[in-house]
């Protein structure tokens, strides 16, 4: 009876294929055990590529990695593995860096630390002379993690300011106010979308690609990068002008609505195909080796394609130290947690402020999650005033126990409102205030609406800190999170009517005006909240 061959045999590889596919295989089953490990990051992570086109290409990442490392199997075939447990400590570096973004909740430092751990875990098991080999598919990794909104505000005032100059070098008059463009055909908004960090993102990722696969030498691929950064920039003011133009020359009936994407991507298309067309002009032939030697070559069916010992020893400590920080984050949050209660500051007087029942205006910040918002008008009398003059709007926003979507520092508190229509926001900067007998900055602006104008004053609070900035404000919070085990914070707005914000005279006696109410009204509020946080631990 004829025997039929089986599904092993059928799949059986020769050593050399085994040895081709060990690499590969190595790095999807590091991948999975990683992102399974901390899933929660590599959840969010994904997400972000969904829901934001900016990091639509995060899903690209990993198949062109993949394919990076599948076009060297020939050279990584006589390359063997050889732990480099030294590696062990960029990984319990990067191990410590996730659990201290974990416990303040910052995606990007999780998310980077994550790809970090993948690649010293690599290192760890592979060892020096795989990894140099794959240095660039590596590298490459870090473009799945998305960052990058912190250049969002610059690029947003190099694009207006590009526009506003270009409009005038074209002979028609325009008048810009903060992001605001105003022309004779209509009015126009520079928005996030129009800041072009979708198309720089997008060019400097492509360019990487390109300059690697094209280049041999490292000046040319440094070259093409730093051109691959600047050109879609300048791009981009040119895009925002055009976009401009199309809509004053047509009445307003173009690059008004959708087409006004379609013809920011199509325009992008194109500098971006002319950057490659002349790239390529400088390419250099393929010089990717297909062996390692002659030797090697023939001495690779010889070699064992099982791990060692020493390859194995690296995978468990790899794993070992990985699991660390997932469980240590898993135990504190299962210790006793301070839980405040939601703060109810309604002081009838405060000095010689006085609460009011009116709503003297309907601007308010915005601020997403919090678990409790007071908003709440003061008037003053004295002598140089009238009497139920309006003095400062007091808004508190608090958040007791801060999770995703309900995080205290966030992109989606800020001064701007969009659930308010007819207030602009102009940001100004600092101010150097007395917060409780500390000087602190806290941010500064103006607020102008329908026939009022408003000096905004903003700042947070931690435990007991003051700032305004929002790194210091993280850092603060992993302090309160680590030594008290505590995630409570909240925001303080105030905000004074003014006449004209351009004089000086004007804003100096609303600064003042600010001030005073400062002093009266914090000792109280701090004494408010500290006196909610002062209960008992819950299990």
């Amino acid at each position: 009876m004829k025997s039929e061959p089986s599904l092993i045999n059928a799949l059986q590889l020769t050593p050399t294929a085994r040895e081709q596919l060990l690499v590969p295989v190595f790095f999807i089953g590091l991948l999975v055990v990683f992102f399974g490990l901390f899933y929660e990051t590599t959840w969010i992570m994904v997400s972000t590529w969904y829901q934001a086109e900016t990091y639509t290409h995060g899903f690209l990442i990993l198949p062109i990695v993949a394919w990076l490392i599948w076009r060297r199997r020939n050279f990584l075939q006589n390359l063997r593995p050889t732990p480099q447990f030294l590696a062990l400590i960029p990984l319990a570096a990067a191990g410590f860096l996730w659990m201290l973004g974990n416990l303040v909740d910052v995606q990007v430092v999780q998310q980077f630390a994550l790809i970090t751990m993948v690649v010293a875990a690599f290192l760890t098991v592979m060892g020096t002379e795989i990894s140099k080999a794959l240095i660039f598919p590596l590298a490459f990794l870090f473009f799945a993690v998305p960052m990058g909104e912190e250049l969002v505000p610059p690029l947003m005032e190099y694009t207006a300011t590009v526009t506003v100059a270009l409009v005038k070098l074209s002979g028609i008059p325009v008048y810009r106010e903060g992001m605001f463009i105003a022309l004779p055909s209509g009015n126009w908004s520079v928005v996030e979308a129009c800041s072009g960090i979708r198309y720089l993102i997008a060019s400097v990722t492509l360019g990487c690609l390109f300059a690697y696969i094209n280049y041999s030498s490292m000046k040319k691929r440094l070259a093409f990068i730093l051109v691959a950064s600047i050109v879609p920039i300048i791009a981009n003011g040119l895009r925002a002008y055009m976009i401009v133009m199309i809509g004053h020359l047509s009445g307003m009936e173009l690059a008004v609505g959708v087409d006004h994407l379609i013809y920011g991507w199509v325009f992008f298309g194109l500098v971006m195909l002319i950057l490659f067309v002349i790239g390529a002009k400088w390419s250099d032939p393929d010089q990717l080796p297909a062996h390692s030697g002659s030797t090697s070559e023939t001495k690779s069916s010889e070699r064992s394609c099982l791990p060692g010992s020493a390859v194995i020893l690296a995978v468990f400590a790899t794993l070992a130290i990985a699991a660390i920080w997932p469980a240590w984050v898993f135990a504190l949050n299962q210790g006793g947690e301070t839980r405040p209660t939601a703060v109810e500051f309604v002081p009838e007087r405060l000095g010689e402020f006085t609460l009011s029942t009116d709503v003297f205006w309907d601007w308010y910040p915005q601020h997403r999650g919090n678990d409790s918002h007071i908003k709440q008008f003061y008037v003053y009398q004295n002598q140089n005033d009238a009497e139920g003059q309006p003095a400062v709007m007091l808004d508190i926003s608090q958040y007791l126990r801060q999770e995703r979507g309900a995080e205290l520092i966030s992109g989606q508190n800020r001064l701007f409102n969009r659930d308010v229509r007819d207030w602009r926001v102009f940001p100004m900067g600092g101010e150097s205030v007395d917060l409780n007998g500390e000087t602190t900055w806290v941010l500064s602006a103006v607020v102008k609406g329908p026939g009022q104008n408003l000096l905004v004053w903003r700042w947070y609070r931690i435990g007991d800190q003051y700032t305004a900035n929002d790194y210091v404000a993280k850092l603060y919070e992993l302090s309160a999170r680590l030594l008290e085990n505590r995630r409570d914070g909240a925001i303080i707005t105030l905000a004074v009517p003014i006449d004209f914000p351009g004089e000086s005279e004007q804003m100096a006696v609303a600064e003042e005006k600010l001030q005073r109410f400062i002093h009266t009204m914090l000792p109280e509020l701090e004494n408010s909240l500290d006196r909610e946080f002062s209960g008992a631990k819950q299990p």
